[in-house]
């Protein structure tokens, strides 16, 4: 499913470089907006769209996917050929909402697949799936040089609507270590599975040692990955404090590839900092949340972004607690 945070991600990746040729959707893609929820969503991102465009495209609603029907999102089709995509063709392991390629992500990729396609979007299928070298491996292969693939998947409280929940580190290692030209990682936190949009968003910092999230909230693990034009497939990571000098040499030259790149993080919308108004903080715990929250604006690595001041002082307190190492906190998004 595309809610308007994962579309803005999408529309933010297009905008660095058009998503053209092949793009290939691994499942059907429930776009959860209405057309207005949409063209406000392309005129904050300054996505352009001529009104002449839109007056020759008929809006289509979506009549195909489970969770679309009898509501006024918008069709998959509509989405992407507003943003100028032609077309997107749809794997999936049946033809539960009229898949184009029937193909179990379990098994290999048939030779007609491989290196056809230009973008991927796995939009929660890799959860889904048992044979996770398997899937990887498919979806590297299927991929151009220079091809990308964007993928979210269930990190932690999924229980029953997925097998596997993710750690970041799985798909920054794995690309990493088989020479992706870019890899950026995220954790995404909500409240309550329904809010599809103002997610928080953290940085996963590709650290080498221990790092950890710790949180009651529901999270997903956020990919945008580059195929490099040596890309390999069959480079197994291995986490940080268990490899050996040889492996651990690798990784850190093929982090040099990622550093390289010059795609930007995923930023929220900006607030500046008003540590004054942490009145919901116990004064002495106020007074040094303030000078946190001053010492990381100075070095422009926090922000404020719309959540409630109760909020806000949770979020300074679990980062004082030592809860969430290893990431960065980006903003909602």
């Amino acid at each position: 499913m595309i809610v308007p945070t994962l579309a803005r991600m999408l529309i933010r990746e297009h905008i660095y470089r058009p998503i053209k040729g092949k793009v290939l959707a691994l499942g059907r893609q429930t776009i959860a907006m209405s057309y207005e929820q949409l063209i406000e969503l392309l005129e904050q991102e300054k996505f352009p769209v001529s009104e002449e465009t839109l007056k020759d495209m008929k809006i289509k609603y979506d009549t195909q996917t489970r969770v679309g029907k009898e509501t006024d999102f918008i069709s998959d089709e509509f989405f992407f050929n507003l943003l100028g995509i032609e077309k997107v063709d749809v794997m999936d392991v049946s033809d539960y909402e009229g898949a184009d390629i029937l193909h179990d992500l379990n098994e290999p990729v048939p030779d007609s697949l491989v290196g056809q396609f230009d973008f991927i979007i796995d939009g929660g299928t890799f959860d889904h799936l048992i044979d996770l070298r398997m899937a990887f491996e498919n979806v590297v292969k299927m991929l151009k040089p220079c091809g990308r693939v964007f993928q979210w998947n269930a990190a932690s409280n999924f229980i029953g609507a997925a097998y596997l929940s993710f750690g970041p580190d799985l798909f920054y290692d794995y690309y990493t270590l088989n020479k992706f030209a870019d890899c950026k990682v995220y954790v995404a936190a909500v409240d309550d599975i329904s809010q599809n949009e103002l997610w928080d968003l953290y940085e996963f910092l590709g650290n080498a040692g221990y790092g950890h999230f710790y949180s009651k909230r529901i999270l997903m693990t956020i990919v945008m990955a580059e195929k490099g034009r040596d890309s390999t497939y069959n480079s197994i990571p291995v986490q940080a404090q268990y490899r050996d000098a040889h492996l651990l040499r690798i990784y850190k030259d093929n982090q040099k590839i990622i550093a390289s790149s010059d795609r930007k993080s995923y930023k929220g919308t900006k607030f500046g900092i008003k540590v004054s108004k942490f009145k919901t903080c116990m004064p002495a715990k106020r007074s040094i949340i303030n000078r946190i929250a001053l010492k990381y604006k100075e070095k422009g690595l926090v922000w404020v972004y719309r959540r409630s001041l109760e909020e806000m002082g949770f979020l300074f307190r679990r980062h004082l607690k030592g809860e969430i190492s290893g990431f960065k906190y980006v903003g909602k998004i």
